[in-house]
């Protein structure tokens, strides 16, 4: 799944086996691109055999857009220094590839154990890196949405069109890097050193936050599609109680959420879940996870 991302981290990778964490002389380039690994671009089943990722209830689903809006970028260290790059905020469509961000020149050759960034709803001021509709931009402006998703899922005779946005902000600091699950990053002297913020998607279909081995699922939800218009996370408030969950046919399934101690407030309905859900999915260099706060 991570074939892109390896790919694109080569040189850093070559040039890191020979920095220190206490190099801190001359300077690098640092471009940050932004992924939703190869979900994004064919949907669910992805991969197979043990490594596939697929909904465990059969539903399979496409993804038509998947905006993400950030507002900044964070580069500093523990010992208080700060990098001060210029980060403006930028809208992406994951669906269409992994643009880049942002890029960054001149960056002091060290250790930058505090990585950190916003996922947060638009602005006049947010820039198209890829070819994002402005009518899209304006929407999630208008109505806060930091992300905004569209898929449709289907199982057997049954398709559901989704339309879900997320309506947060989510600041992400003390970000691990998932190549060396390391603090943060090494920028290398004389180096363009390539670095991912990756969007894990599956989070959103998870039944548990509690232990390791999740499932998705989406029957929950496509028993509360509505009979026109796209299903959203207005819809799953329905989804109200997360042990006694009813499918299509308003029988009990037999499945329950388990969020944990990850959220605080702990969700009381479906549609609580999945926003909180929604604040777990930005991450650093693949698996590297972030100290993630809701506002």
């Amino acid at each position: 799944m991570f074939n892109t991302l390896l790919g694109s981290l080569v040189l850093v990778t070559l040039v890191l086996a020979a920095c220190s964490d206490d190099e801190n002389a001359g300077q690098g380039t640092l471009r940050i691109k932004i992924s939703g690994e190869e979900a994004a671009l064919t949907g669910y089943p992805v991969d197979s055999g043990d490594d596939e990722i697929a909904f465990s209830d059969g539903w399979t689903l496409e993804f038509e857009k998947i905006l993400v809006s950030l507002s900044d970028f964070k580069l500093q260290a523990e010992d208080g220094d700060d990098a001060e790059v210029t980060s403006g905020p930028v809208v992406a469509d994951l669906h269409l590839g992994e643009p880049r961000l942002w890029s960054f020149d001149d960056v002091p050759a060290r250790r930058w154990d505090r990585v950190g960034y916003t996922i947060k709803p638009p602005t006049t001021k947010s820039k198209k890196v890829d070819e994002v509709e402005d009518a899209d931009i304006e929407r999630m402006a208008d109505e806060g949405y930091a992300i905004l998703i569209q898929a449709t899922a289907k199982k057997e005779d049954q398709t559901v069109e989704l339309e879900y946005g997320f309506p947060f902000t989510v600041v992400s600091t003390r970000c691990e890097n998932g190549m060396d699950m390391t603090d943060g990053i090494v920028v290398a002297n004389g180096a363009v050193n390539e670095a991912q913020v990756t969007i894990h998607l599956d989070h959103l279909f998870f039944d548990t936050f509690a232990v390791d081995d999740a499932s998705l699922h989406f029957d929950p939800m496509a028993a509360m599609a509505p009979t026109s218009g796209p299903l959203t996370l207005d819809d799953l408030v329905k989804q109200n109680n997360l042990s006694d969950l009813k499918g299509v046919d308003g029988q009990p399934l037999d499945l329950a959420y388990d969020s944990g101690s990850v959220f605080n407030p702990i969700p009381k309905n479906l549609e609580e879940y999945v926003i909180s859900a929604g604040t777990t999915i930005g991450h650093w260099n693949g698996e590297g996870h972030c100290v993630y706060t809701k506002k």
